[in-house]
């Protein structure tokens, strides 16, 4: 009896020493942290009409890179994917870009490719004889809307989409 009377002691004084550290501020305290990006947004009709493959590009600000087969692509981070023939990993061609704005990631299966479109899921099927692209699928909002890189969520009409985020300067 002693034993539990003395943990249960031992427990009340170790909570009240863990309570008297974390104190919660005061209001007069708080500071709001500023949101120094805005969004990038547009209509959800220019967003499903936006995607399209178009002649090589420069590769500006690189995300993801995925490899299948002898292609290789790489994210241009919210604007699209740079398309390259990986044949000779030493030495790749660029062969195309598929514009596709919002976009950060794809995946492939069975020469079918997945892409996020800000919100959305979108099946492509790319034909490499003449480097075009047609859109077979699309989910919407299949994923959360994108949020700032401060974690600020826009506040945007239904029919509007933020495809990015842009810092303020």
């Amino acid at each position: 009896m002693k034993k539990l009377l003395f943990t249960l002691f031992s427990l009340l004084i170790f909570t009240v020493v863990l309570n008297s550290c974390w104190t919660p501020r005061q209001d007069d305290d708080f500071v709001p942290i500023p949101n120094n990006y805005t969004p990038v947004i547009i209509s959800r009709t220019e967003l499903e009409n936006s995607v399209e493959a178009l002649p090589p590009q420069n590769v500006i600000q690189s995300g993801k890179i995925y490899i299948k087969d002898n292609f290789m692509f790489i994210n241009e981070v919210n604007k699209g994917f740079h398309v390259y023939n990986y044949s000779n990993p030493q030495d790749p061609v660029k062969i195309g870009f598929i514009k596709i704005p919002g976009a950060t990631d794809l995946a492939i299966r069975n020469n079918i490719i997945y892409i996020n479109q800000a919100v959305d899921l979108v099946t492509l099927t790319y034909n490499q004889t003449n480097n075009s692209i047609s859109v077979s699928n699309r989910n919407r909002n299949v994923f959360p809307t994108k949020v700032s890189p401060q974690g600020f969520e826009a506040n945007v009409n239904e029919n509007m989409i933020v495809i990015g985020w842009t810092p303020l300067n």
